[in-house]
């Protein structure tokens, strides 16, 4: 397997006038192609900011990140968007889809913005329907549809753009545990057809269903294990105390 993604000392601190907040201290990490990553930690342990950097959603303040080989810092700001757009899909615990728009207009949003035609947008976008069960809810709207079958929509959007990555931030905050169960089941899925899947969730029996959890505390890495019972990983380096 090749490495998708590479974090090397990356630091992340807000600043508000004088004021400055670390989030992240020294995180050292990296992502294969093809791995499904559980980040789980407690409110405030940074894992959020943590995803929002990985998915090119938000910068660092200092170290290297390397995104398929390419150092991200080192991108333009057009040459970032066009990144984001082609190599990474969102899944959000809100669903973040538009109202007044049809299942399958949603999911052909990014296909416009990539500026694909309307008759190979529509077939992209049906046939990342089909495979998360909502051929038969191609034509209702949001409020239509159950809250498992909207996430399953934002699912479908995210995969449309065939990426790299699919980022999924408390993909079943939402949802009863059936509904859950069915999110989790569509994720281990496309990993297994060799999706890489990297998931932000506070729910330990979720994150089992990935195949490593790497556990955030107090802005750094607390631990880095395989969720089949094998030995766990060395813990990343992050040897600098944290204030």
């Amino acid at each position: 397997m090749n490495t998708l993604i590479e974090l090397k000392h990356i630091k992340k601190d807000y600043v508000n006038g004088e004021i400055i907040t670390p989030v992240l201290h020294d995180i050292n990490l990296s992502i294969m192609e093809g791995e499904f990553v559980a980040l789980m930690g407690p409110s405030g342990s940074g894992k959020s900011t943590l995803m929002h950097i990985l998915g090119l959603l938000d910068t660092t303040t200092s170290g290297e990140y390397l995104f398929n080989g390419r150092d991200v810092a080192k991108l333009e700001k057009d040459a970032l968007a066009i990144m984001r757009r082609n190599a990474v899909g969102f899944v959000f615990q809100a669903f973040h889809l538009l109202p007044k728009a049809t299942v399958l207009e949603n999911v052909m949003l990014p296909l416009v913005y990539k500026g694909v035609e309307g008759d190979e947008r529509k077939k992209l976008a049906e046939a990342a329907l089909t495979s998360v069960g909502l051929s038969d809810r191609m034509d209702h709207l949001p409020n239509q549809i159950s809250g498992g079958q909207r996430q399953r929509v934002a699912i479908a959007r995210a995969l449309v753009n065939d990426p790299a990555v699919i980022f999924a931030d408390e993909p079943t905050g939402n949802l009863d545990s059936v509904s859950s169960e069915q999110v989790m089941g569509i994720l281990k899925d496309l990993n297994a057809s060799g999706r890489t899947i990297v998931m932000v969730t506070h729910e330990p029996d979720i994150a089992l269903h990935a195949k490593r959890v790497i556990r955030i505390k107090d802005g750094a890495v607390q631990s880095d294990t395989m969720s089949d019972s094998k030995p766990p990983l060395p813990p990343s380096t992050s040897s600098t105390p944290l204030s």
